[in-house]
């Protein structure tokens, strides 16, 4: 069983190693994945675990917790909480400066006078006791559960230093209270300018939810419109959607015809033809026409709650690499709260005096930033996965983005994936002195009374090139073979060669056609009155930016194959219109696995991109599966990421994404440890007052935060 929790308080990585020890410890859970970006924790747990259990392993960590809010399903409950605390951290941060300025001015600037120091005890007071109190508290609570985080640097770091200030202040010397007033202002304002830019990483879930309209006009049993809220709408309800807004519901077209733009959903500009029978998804934006559409899925069962709750678990899962942080945040307060005794210990041992002494421990407990490997790899997923959404490739969770980026191969399924899924007339050939146009008109004629895909397309040809369809009558189907029917008062035939020969056509006139035919097609031979009119070619066409997506993969080193359980000639024929040599035709799902399994016992890193049931055996196999938009529930459900849009090039673009956000992790982890490494022991040394330490604490957050962001430039 999996369950959400928001935690509040906490403040570094210390804070979310120790949150995840005490939920794994309690009895009954199996893993929990705590995420300092987003405030929460997801943990896997026995269904006898209550929530109340957990939420009380939260506390004994010395922070709160609740169960998260369902952002599908009543808006984003968790930023309208981060927008009640910028505003109150707003107002703090406005005091807090209205008493650095007057302060450091004082300090550094104005000559001594009598009651100087009085007075900027005064406003370092009001600084510590006002805006350090955010960090007192935190302090304060891991001190009664015997631990400490970020909030116990910096709140020990400035009350050593307001205490040393009113020491010397009494005693006449030298005070530092520009340097208390500095650390709680200035990483206050680093904490705040963060929180604000981590709050821009979530734009996604944000975007998604404005998609969704407030209310819907619902129309009655008697004809009458009314305006509801969008939540009251039941299954089964019909509502009007005018021109130029957006659809309220997931639903099916009753009446009206028009364009809906999908981008949305699919991040492909073009809109969609809809008319009566055809299927529109809530958040889409119709076009120039009014339309009615009956609710078949509302509130969490729609298409948009069910991306934004995957894309929100996804910002706030674990990548593999975060491991390795929670293993070094786990000892990182301790040690440097001993560094810092050490410094004060070392520096009097060698002869400084006492003051001295303490401003340089307070310089190393200020400088140390826990924050900026806590937030390093969750603000880049938060980041990555939102591009993704937006641009209609849904990761599932940070590991799924972390992996794909490393595959070496790339195994498609065909049909629905590589080509269209949909069979199309793709040639017409006529036989000496008959026009080609009434060979399609003649098989359409005899086909429509057909209910087969590829009968289908035959008339869908027609009618598309604007042809008179005559009735058929009589007509008689022989299952695999063909159909025969009266047109006109002459029998027409549609079908195999087999069919039509065993009803006294040549062979010879037969034979005389073949050669025209591609090996990728389905052929339908069409005769009538006992003379061969011609053949109509049926094949399901590749997807638009198909060959693009194979070459832009080669092009990245990335191989590719095809593993399809259509047959061998028709998969032959695509692999070679696409520059595809590896692949394997008549594959069952279980068939289609193996293969998948066998590349990966060769080495290779495997991707496996399909849509159908017949592909989730494969998709659960490989590396990572990605199932394409339009597939069915269960390859959605079994697959890491799903490509919204259905274009093959989405493949390489969520590629180039996991690369992209990968460089940016590694990145922000650099920076991180790279600025405690060299930082922390210039502080030792006294290379680095505390009024520095504070603006780099504050910067160093900012950095990681802001670094993830550049991601959506790049």
């Amino acid at each position: 069983m999996r369950s959400e929790l928001t935690i509040e308080g906490m403040t570094c990585a210390s804070c979310v190693a120790r949150v995840t020890k005490f939920l794994e410890r309690t009895p009954g859970v199996e893993s929990a994945g705590v995420n300092l970006a987003t405030e929460r924790a997801v943990v896997e747990h026995d269904p006898g675990v209550a929530i109340a259990a957990l939420e009380a392993a939260v506390e004994r960590a010395g922070y709160r917790a609740h169960p998260a809010p369902a952002a599908s399903l009543d808006g984003d409950e968790d930023a309208r909480r981060r927008e009640r605390e910028l505003a109150h951290s707003r107002r703090l941060l406005i005091f807090g400066i209205a008493l650095l300025v007057p302060t450091l001015t004082l300090g550094m600037a104005v000559p001594a006078f009598p009651g100087k120091d009085w007075i900027m005890l005064v406003l370092a007071l009001a600084a510590w006791s006002v805006v350090g109190s955010t960090f007192h508290r935190g302090a304060l609570s891991q001190l009664r559960h015997g631990s400490a985080n970020m909030d116990t640097l910096v709140s020990l770091g400035s009350t050593a230093a307001l205490g040393y200030s009113l020491y010397a202040t009494l005693a006449l010397r030298p005070s530092y209270y520009e340097s208390v007033v500095s650390i709680v202002v200035l990483i206050y304002i680093g904490k705040h300018v963060e929180a604000v830019t981590k709050g821009r990483t979530n734009v996604a879930i944000r975007a998604l939810l404005a998609l969704r309209p407030q209310t819907a006009r619902v129309r009655e049993a008697d004809g009458t419109l009314r305006e509801i809220a969008v939540e009251r709408v039941l299954r089964g309800q019909v509502v009007l959607v005018p021109p130029g807004e957006r659809v309220p519901v997931d639903g099916t077209v009753v009446a009206g015809s028009s364009s809906v733009d999908v981008s949305m959903l699919t991040g492909e500009p073009i809109p969609v033809e809809v008319t009566s029978g055809s299927a529109v998804t809530g958040g889409t934006l119709n076009g120039a026409g009014a339309i009615e559409v009956r609710a078949t899925a509302v509130g969490a069962g729609t298409v948009l709650a069910r991306i934004v709750d995957i894309v929100r678990q996804a910002q706030g899962s674990r990548a593999p690499v975060q491991r390795l942080v929670d293993r070094v945040a786990g000892v990182f307060v301790p040690v440097i709260l001993v560094v810092a005794a050490l410094t004060f210990a070392g520096w009097l041992a060698v002869g400084h005096p006492w003051p001295a002494a303490l401003i340089a421990a307070v310089a190393v407990l200020v400088v140390a930033c826990p924050c900026a490997m806590g937030l390093a790899t969750p603000t880049a997923i938060m980041a990555g996965v939102g591009i993704g959404a937006q641009r209609g490739v849904l990761f599932k969770g940070a590991e799924a983005l972390e992996r794909i980026g490393a595959i070496d191969s790339v195994v498609f399924d065909k049909t629905g994936t590589l080509t269209r899924g949909r069979p199309e007339v793709v040639a017409v050939h006529a036989a000496s002195g008959v026009d080609r146009k009434e060979v399609l008109a003649a098989a359409a004629a005899v086909e429509r009374t057909s209910t087969h895909p590829l009968a289908a397309a035959i008339v869908r040809a027609a009618e598309q090139g604007g042809a008179a369809l005559a009735p058929a009558s009589e007509a008689v189907a022989a299952r695999g073979q063909g159909v025969r029917a009266l047109v006109n008062g002459l029998e027409v035939l549609v079908g195999t060669g087999e069919f039509l020969v065993g009803r006294g056509i040549d062979a010879h006139d037969i034979a005389a056609l073949e050669p025209l035919f591609h090996p990728e097609s389905s052929v339908a031979l069409v005769a009538r009155g006992g003379a061969l009119l011609g053949a109509v070619e049926v094949a399901d066409t590749l997807r638009p930016g198909a060959r693009e997506a194979i070459a832009m993969l080669h092009a990245r080193g990335i191989a590719t194959s095809i593993v399809s359980g259509d047959r061998r000639g028709a998969v032959d024929a695509v692999a070679a219109a696409l520059g595809i040599e590896h692949t394997a035709g008549a594959c069952s799902p279980e068939e289609k696995a193996v293969q998948v399994r066998r590349l990966r016992e060769t080495g290779r890193r495997v991707a496996f991109v399909g849509d159908g049931i017949n592909d989730a055996p494969a998709l659960a196999v490989a590396d990572v599966g990605l199932a394409m938009g339009g597939g069915t529930e269960i390859a959605m459900e079994t697959a890491d990421a799903a490509i919204l849009s259905g274009d093959p090039r989405a493949v390489c673009a969520a590629v180039d994404l996991s690369r992209a956000t990968v460089r940016t992790i590694k990145q922000n982890l650099f920076w991180a440890f790279a600025y405690n490494v060299v930082l922390v022991p210039l502080a030792v040394v006294g290379l680095v007052h505390p009024i520095m330490a504070a603006a780099a604490m504050g910067f160093s957050s900012v950095f990681v935060v802001g670094n993830s962001l550049l991601l959506r430039r790049r």
